[in-house]
């Protein structure tokens, strides 16, 4: 009988079973919930190389990457999407983005710098953990109470307490130092590959948490990040055919330093080099003998066990916003700094709605998008005798339109007790006369071919008038309609031409009779039919800009 040892300088593999497979589970499993609250930053940047010193749990960590990286909307799409991502960075997307998700119901919006040249605003359908607890501190406001703003005040933790954080983030980077000793047995024993490969992910995180760290970046409280204040709207906020209710508005609050370039390019690249890492390591531990492979699981153990110290001896980044320094302020004591940020949030609100609204975006590329200018203001564009006696159409001039989405984000602020389908048509016009630029509150419909007739009469009827809120079948089958009010049972009556409004524009001039026939003569499919209807939405539109008016610097008044 002949008998046959395997030698030990012979490769192996791990002899419990499965070999690399049991390998790839334990990178799978083990540590996988310590590793992604640290490669998600949960405790500054410092995590992010203790949350690769150990291959267990890199599979989750890979993952975690890629769903921080890439926009919220995108995270559903692909099936990344998780809670824990959703309380680290929130679910955010930019309100000039074209995509689904802007279909959807936002909770929030938050705006930074909102009298800089580049204004970012955001809708939120997911506040990161840190907002989140600020915003449990703040008292929601009722739509019918007057306006309440909490501002943040700087300072609510000591520069001595933000000091020693800082610290020990630091102590924390130079501890994962202690990944030299393994990179250096595996060079010793001649696993030359194994060592690289082992080293590399490593020192890519370690690079970019001393980056992190040193531009101030690591957590919510350096100075860097308090140039970049956000403020933020949230709560039960209103669509176009949906009133809102209770909301909160919070001014000056930390900006979550995760959603910068830098954090979002480390999660990019962090991404491929720990999968390029992992992939390698599995390749090469199959060409290893048996003490190498040993040492190698003994090495995952010990930085498991360290990683998992480290999670509980790092402070969180929600320390930040722990006992806050919140004042509440109303309309009348805020600066005008502070007034400007609240005009940006409403600007916000307003841009929101037009993404959402059952008219689509394409019908409000005209209406005005800013609230920064006053206007001085008429309830009735001033007919000369010579016009109201010939009776035949005259020559305006259009300057701006503030349409119904920038009406009611304003009203909701400011607590008016309109209902959203109330200011679905109303508007505002702004007409140059005499050199000089008049606000007219008017009203106005988008109108699309009628449906076909049907021969039921009754049924008929009802397609006579489209209910609002109704959507319609793309911008070259749409034109609106508007109707400003002149005094004596006058209207001037203008629509658009290919969607186009501003400029120099003929109006008919009708009176309510006229206008009233007008609107039964088949050729409109909208919800006016008759003039006391338009006549009641100009009234929605004159209290809808007078909340308006009150956000301005300066209120300008009537003519």
């Amino acid at each position: 009988m002949v008998n046959i040892t395997a030698s030990s300088s012979h490769p192996a593999s791990l002899g419990f079973g499965g070999g690399l497979v049991d390998i790839a589970a334990l990178t799978a499993i083990i540590g996988s919930t310590t590793a992604k609250s640290l490669i998600l930053g949960n405790r500054g940047a410092a995590g992010l190389v203790w949350g690769t010193m150990s291959f267990f749990g890199t599979l989750v960590v890979i993952k975690a990457c890629i769903a921080a990286a890439i926009p919220g909307w995108l995270r559903e799409i692909i099936g990344v999407k998780n809670e824990e991502t959703d309380a680290a960075l929130g679910s955010v997307l930019k309100l000039s983005d074209k995509s689904l998700l802007s279909r959807q119901r936002a909770i929030g919006f938050c705006g930074n710098g909102v009298e800089a040249k580049e204004v970012l605003r955001q809708d939120i359908y997911a506040f990161d953990q840190s907002t989140t607890s600020l915003l449990e501190l703040v008292p929601g406001s009722s739509k019918t109470e007057s306006l309440q703003v909490h501002v943040l005040i700087p300072g609510g933790l000591q520069q001595e307490r933000v000091a020693q954080i800082v610290w020990r983030d630091w102590i924390g980077i130079l501890a994962s130092l202690i990944k030299l000793l393994e990179v250096t047995i595996y060079w010793k024993h001649e696993a030359f590959k194994l060592c690289l490969v082992s080293g590399c992910c490593w020192v890519f995180f370690l690079c970019t948490s001393v980056l992190l760290q040193a531009f101030g970046l690591s957590r919510e409280y350096s100075e860097r990040v308090r140039e970049c204040e956000v403020d933020i709207l949230a709560g039960n906020l209103p669509t176009p055919v949906k009133a809102g209710g209770h909301f909160k508005l919070l001014l000056r609050a930390p900006q979550n330093v995760r959603h910068s370039r830098l954090w979002r390019a480390t999660w990019a690249v962090g991404s491929l080099v720990s999968t390029a890492s992992v992939l390698a390591v599995y390749m090469l531990l199959g060409s290893q003998d048996s003490k190498v492979i040993t040492e190698w699981i003994g090495f995952q153990l010990l930085w498991l066990v360290l990683r998992s110290a480290f999670y509980h001896w790092a402070e969180g980044t929600n320390r930040a916003t722990q006992n806050p320094i919140l004042v509440k302020k109303s309309w009348k004591d805020l600066n005008p700094d502070l007034r400007a940020r609240v005009r940006g949030l409403v600007q916000a609100l307003s841009l929101y709605q037009m993404h959402v609204h059952p008219r689509c975006l394409y019908c409000y590329e005209e209406d005005a998008r800013t609230i920064n200018n006053g206007y001085a203001s008429m309830l009735e564009y001033p007919l000369s005798e010579a016009e109201r006696r010939c009776n035949e159409p005259v020559t305006i001039f259009i300057s701006a339109v503030i349409g119904d989405t920038l009406l009611s984000s304003a009203c909701f602020i400011t607590g008016s007790k309109d209902a959203a389908l109330d200011l679905y048509d109303t508007c505002v016009v702004i007409v140059k006369i005499k050199d000089a630029e008049i606000a007219i509150p008017a009203a106005r419909v988008v109108t699309a071919p009628s449906p076909a007739r049907v021969a039921d009469v009754e049924k008929a009827s009802e397609l006579l008038t489209a209910p609002k809120g109704s959507t319609n079948l793309g911008k070259r089958h749409l034109t609106w309609w508007y109707w400003i009010p002149c005094g004596e049972d006058l209207w001037l009556e203008m629509q658009t031409t290919d969607m186009q409004f501003l400029g120099e524009r003929r109006a008919r001039i009708l009176s309510g009779e006229q206008v009233t026939k007008h609107l039964a003569s088949g050729n409109f499919y909208i919800g006016f039919s008759e003039v006391s209807q338009i006549a009641k939405t100009v009234t929605y539109s004159r209290t809808a800009f007078k909340a308006m008016q009150s956000l301005l610097p300066q209120a300008m008044n009537p003519i």
